[in-house]
């Protein structure tokens, strides 16, 4: 059984959330990740967390040549690939007919699909970290790091989506999940479906421990957990964002299933 569905309160009964359907009850999604995947949910956030920390404090050397390398670094090259794997997801979704009839989960993945081929398109400068072309003349002189991409640019393409996106992450993968413990009406609504589910709480709060270290350093000048540790808050805002669409992927062949049986 799903985390959201044990710790849901009230009978699991009624229809499952659909943005096109006004009438309940309505019952928590039963294919949220439960205790027996934690291996990703859980183990992988865990994992990662630790070997970064571990790594920099015993390998401070290697940490610097083999996992912050602009373009090839152990991270920056998750930053490409963790936001493509998203993108290739919400896309799959947008062809499935079961999707395309509910015009707002296509404006939804539509969305989410843009985000993860721009995360993933200015991470690696639209392919300019791969195949090391020269930035035009003209670029370079706006660009701070004479780079072939949009967010050295201004702060409108960098700082302000990266705050909305890590407020979502601490909203979205911390304080909903709290709050459905008590709640339980939020698991059973019209709208769960667009909702994270708990499983999303351990990568939720990687985001936040690199955050809380990096916020440390600017403020009280205590040493981060890891040198940049921005590099280690993306992965985990990037990992979370996979992860959602991948509940969210099966929540709608959940509710496909329903439709076909109802």
């Amino acid at each position: 059984m799903s985390l959201n569905a044990t710790l849901s309160a009230g009978p699991q009964k009624g229809h499952l959330s659909d943005s096109m359907r006004r009438d309940g009850p309505f019952r928590p999604f039963a294919s949220d990740p439960g205790w027996s995947e934690a291996w990703w949910w859980l183990g992988i956030p865990v994992i990662v967390a630790v070997l970064l920390v571990l790594t920099a404090t015993l390998a401070p050397e290697f940490y610097l040549r083999r996992i912050l390398p602009e373009g090839y670094g152990a991270l920056e090259v998750s930053h490409f690939f963790i936001p493509l794997a998203g993108l290739i997801i919400a896309v799959r979704l947008l062809f499935r007919p079961f999707v395309r009839q509910r015009k707002l989960v296509v404006v939804f993945l539509c969305f989410a699909a843009l985000a993860c081929l721009y995360i993933a398109g200015e991470e690696h400068s639209w392919g300019q970290h791969f195949f090391n072309w020269e930035t035009p003349e003209y670029w370079a002189q706006i660009n701070r790091q004479q780079e072939t991409n949009l967010h050295n640019t201004l702060h409108l393409f960098d700082k302000k989506p990266r705050i909305l996106l890590e407020l979502g992450v601490v909203i979205g993968g911390l304080i909903i999940p709290v709050l459905a413990r008590f709640y339980g009406q939020i698991r059973r609504n019209r709208w769960s479906l667009f909702l994270p589910a708990d499983a999303l709480v351990p990568t939720a709060l990687g985001a936040v421990l690199f955050k809380i270290s990096d916020k440390m350093l600017n403020t009280l000048g205590i040493a981060p957990l890891v040198p940049r540790p921005s590099e280690a808050i993306e992965f985990f805002l990037y990992l979370f964002i996979l992860y959602y669409l991948i509940v969210f992927a099966r929540r709608i062949r959940e509710l496909e299933r329903e439709a076909q049986s109802g």
